[in-house]
């Protein structure tokens, strides 16, 4: 008997396009036609509209335009932390390199319009990799390593609000449990669910020093280091308003790495 036969067959993926242009959704449509391990379970096109599919039909991925009226493709991403298990996401995007980019280093897989065969090819592949037998699927993940340059967007996100800035815009990652604090050179702090670990992972080393198990420093952002008493110090950033508490040995960490 031939064992390859008895192998399961994966299950299909139930996906939704969320596009405000019918031409582009039609298009998506016939590309994944060529694909019948997914299943094509609902279309919106808007935001509003898209969560509210997402919480009748439950798909596993949804294939998201960024840009649209009123509100863009990034408004519906908090919405999606409501959902359990959550979908996948890939971005249908115009964007440009380094947006692109972004996405890799943020765990989200995306598309550029218009939408090449090859490139759907892997990203479905892809999503069948993310597939978790007891909670659906996972996003996808950044094993590949990818690392942000200084010049590159980053995607921040705290609750409704979302944000891209350069890499080298961001001042300080401070831990606090699963969420980060993150300093940025306009004095701007937003805090986002993800692990410092994630960050050191992501952004470039050459440009952030690791200088406690719970605080990355922008070498570059560094204004100066005021001593407070014989046991701490006060780190300023170009840019910030609140200084930040630094040990003895922190602060000879930083300074080794000026």
């Amino acid at each position: 008997m031939n064992r390859s036969s008895e192998r399961p067959t994966p299950p299909r993926l139930r996906a939704i396009l969320v596009d405000d242009e019918p031409l582009a959704r039609i298009h998506l449509t016939s590309r994944l036609k060529e694909h019948p391990e997914i299943e094509i379970v609902g279309e919106a096109e808007d935001v509003p509209s898209a969560y509210g599919l997402i919480s009748s039909v439950k798909p596993n991925v949804i294939f998201l335009d960024i840009q649209m009226p009123k509100k863009t493709g990034f408004a519906l991403l908090p919405l999606l932390e409501k959902v359990d298990p959550q979908p996948a996401v890939v971005f249908v995007t115009a964007y440009d390199e380094f947006a692109i980019r972004a996405f890799e280093a943020n765990a989200l897989d995306y598309l550029t319009k218009p939408v090449r065969a090859g490139r759907l090819a892997k990203t479905i592949l892809r999503l069948h990799k993310q597939l978790v037998s007891q909670t659906g699927i996972s996003h996808p993940s950044s094993e590949s390593g990818t690392r942000l340059e200084a010049q590159d967007l980053v995607l921040l996100r705290e609750k409704s609000l979302t944000m891209m800035v350069k890499t080298r815009e961001i001042a300080a990652i401070e831990s606090q449990g699963d969420y980060t604090r993150i300093h940025l050179c306009e004095g701007k702090i937003v805090m986002m669910k993800q692990t410092l670990a994630i960050w050191e992972s992501q952004l470039p080393a050459e440009l952030f020093a690791k200088v406690s198990r719970s605080l990355l420093v922008n070498t570059k952002s560094v204004a100066k280091m005021e001593r407070k008493n014989l046991l701490s110090w006060d780190l300023h950033l170009e840019g910030t308003k609140e200084p930040i508490a630094l040990s003895n040995l922190e602060s000879k960490r930083l300074r080794e790495a000026l």
